[in-house]
């Protein structure tokens, strides 16, 4: 009796992935799904609040700033998601004409502007977020700390500039990789 299964050769194994980049898959996939459902619910307490206002006669205090304070931190983690799936706003024109190693030096110079920009605004925000902290300001409405919706950018841009760090590693490894150095 034969044996109907096929032997691969390393040379005809599907490439591994590497563990850390299936974790960051799934877990930019539950971001995702996560931010999603965030939205739904902003929606929902929008519609609630607008049928109470106009319909009872009763809102509920503090749910525009709630979904002021939701959106901020909803964009700043979706900065986080767009950066690393490079696909955030880029001029196309050179990189779509440029060779590999165009496009990589490119991706580097890119992604160091944002690591710089991203960076600056992430250390402006720490020093805000301290000097609201302590002078312990909180929302109107809701009396939240207004540390809250300020660290939304301090997150938001200093995880986007050690992202864009992280792009621009692996852009040089893998230029210096295909220009010959490692070998």
């Amino acid at each position: 009796m034969a044996d109907d299964t096929v032997m691969l050769t390393d040379r005809d194994a599907p490439p591994t992935v590497p563990f850390a980049a299936v974790l960051a898959r799934g877990v930019a996939h539950t971001g995702r799904v996560i931010l999603g459902l965030v939205l739904l619910g902003m929606v929902a307490l929008n519609v609630a609040n607008a049928i109470g206002r106009y319909a009872v006669g009763a809102v509920f205090i503090g749910a525009d700033e709630l979904l002021v304070f939701a959106m901020v931190w909803m964009v700043m983690i979706g900065i986080l998601f767009v950066t690393a799936d490079r696909s955030h706003i880029a001029l196309d024109f050179l990189p779509l004409r440029a060779s590999i190693r165009g496009k990589l030096v490119l991706g580097i110079l890119h992604h160091t502007i944002i690591a710089l920009g991203a960076g600056y605004v992430a250390m402006q925000s720490w020093s805000f977020v301290g000097r609201v902290a302590s002078a312990g300001q909180t929302s109107m409405a809701m009396g939240l700390p207004m540390t809250i919706p300020h660290t939304a950018l301090l997150v938001g841009f200093g995880g986007t500039a050690l992202i864009a760090v992280a792009l621009v590693v692996a852009d040089a490894t893998e230029l210096l990789r295909r220009e010959g150095f490692g070998r």
